[in-house]
């Protein structure tokens, strides 16, 4: 009952901020995302600040805490591979950088296939438990017990934040507004079709564990997925699950490169980067540019980094932004009561309150329980401050 209760909260508080974002994508139909968000709201500080936090420590993090997970499963299917797994997931950072600045339209059919595909196998992995001898209803008895021994209110909002960081690619998908064609209304559509179905394709997976591998059983397994297909899917499983986790995190990475890049392409249109990093090769007719700064600095967090390490350093500055993008829904609302709103979020004020909230929450959890790095993560947006007023200083627009 809880573990899954955390999975079905996430995924609520997902689709609270995708209806938040979608009114502001329909508002501001244009590439950046939160960087348009906020310079509209809160004005140009602000929105470089941002910009500097996403270059730097929340999007490059991000893809290499995915790629390491892709190295090291692609190590498990090739034992003898002879490069380093550190090394394996940054040259993933720079082939999905390479695809993307090829093309547009060539990254998006990677991506539409690498998502039609870990969709397919999450399906068939539920399919597979539910048809199992090896899974029991009884499993899922007691529905809700006590807790454990030492449990404390901080291991639920580590577990929450990390569940909600699953959930993350709903706030990715506004920095492709201005590449819509219905800017007004594909990208709102496209937040609460997909946060809803993500939500539950998740929940049916961690109910199909519960279902074959018992709670016992997941809390001493390293690694639940492969675990249960072995079980269910015999000799195979494993290298089905192996596969799975190869087009999923593969997947991710293409998407963060695409969205990390737009977020930097629209700093520099703003004239708060270098000029050349917003423009559009002018063959390729992709923001090669700005993908090439996301993937030079995403390669060193791979090679210097591990999984856990990389998801402290960012999941708290993520959620600060995520507070501020929320809150600009309030100040516009405020400030700009006419301004023409193509999509407005269900029951405001209460829906973009309880993300809100639960963000507030989050960010004093993580600060208690991990101080250091969220100081650090803190340390690089406060140098952002005086970068800001010399970028300003010397190149004036």
């Amino acid at each position: 009952g809880p573990m899954i209760s955390i999975w079905l909260l996430g995924g609520l508080l997902g689709l609270c901020g995708a209806l938040t974002y979608a009114e502001l994508a329909a508002m501001f139909p244009r590439t950046g995302g939160v960087f348009v968000f906020l310079r509209e709201a809160w004005g140009r500080p602000p929105a470089f600040i941002y910009g500097w936090s996403a270059l730097l420590i929340t999007y490059p993090a991000s893809i290499a805490a995915v790629s390491v997970v892709f190295a090291a499963y692609l190590k498990r299917l090739f034992p003898g591979l002879p490069i380093p797994e550190n090394v394996a997931a940054a040259l993933l950072a720079v082939t999905a950088c390479s695809v993307n600045i090829i093309g547009v339209v060539l990254g998006a059919r990677v991506q539409r296939a690498f998502t039609a595909a870990k969709v397919a196998a999450l399906v068939a992995l539920v399919g597979f438990a539910l048809i199992s001898s090896a899974g029991k209803f009884e499993n899922f008895s007691p529905l809700w017990a006590a807790p454990s021994a030492g449990w404390q209110l901080g291991a639920l909002a580590l577990a929450l934040a990390a569940v909600m960081w699953t959930y993350e690619g709903w706030s990715d998908g506004p920095t492709l507004s201005g590449e819509c064609r219905d800017k007004k209304r594909d990208l709102p559509r496209a937040l609460l079709i997909g946060t809803g179905m993500v939500t539950l394709v998740y929940i049916l997976v961690n109910a199909s564990y519960v279902y074959v591998m018992s709670i016992p059983g997941i809390a001493a397994s390293e690694s639940v997925a492969v675990d249960m297909a072995e079980r269910t899917m015999g000799q195979y499983g494993g290298l089905f699950v192996n596969l799975l986790v190869l087009a999923s995190t593969a997947g991710s990475v293409n998407g963060m490169v695409i969205a990390g890049s737009r977020v930097s392409f629209a700093m520099a249109r703003e004239g708060l980067f270098f000029d050349v990093v917003g423009r559009v090769h002018p063959k390729l007719q992709t923001p090669a540019n700005a993908i090439v700064i996301i993937g030079i600095v995403s390669a060193p967090y791979c090679l210097l980094g591990s999984y856990d390490q990389l998801i402290r350093y960012f999941v708290f500055i993520s959620m600060i932004w995520y507070v501020m993008t929320i809150l600009a829904v309030f100040r516009l609302r405020f400030t700009r009561p006419a301004a023409e709103r193509p999509f407005r979020v269900p029951l405001y004020p209460v829906t973009p309150a309880i993300f809100l909230l639960a963000a507030l929450g989050l960010l004093y959890q993580l600060y208690h329980e991990n101080t250091r790095d969220s100081l650090i993560g803190l340390g690089i947006i406060a140098v952002s401050f005086p970068t800001y007023w010399i970028w300003r200083r010397f190149h004036q627009k």
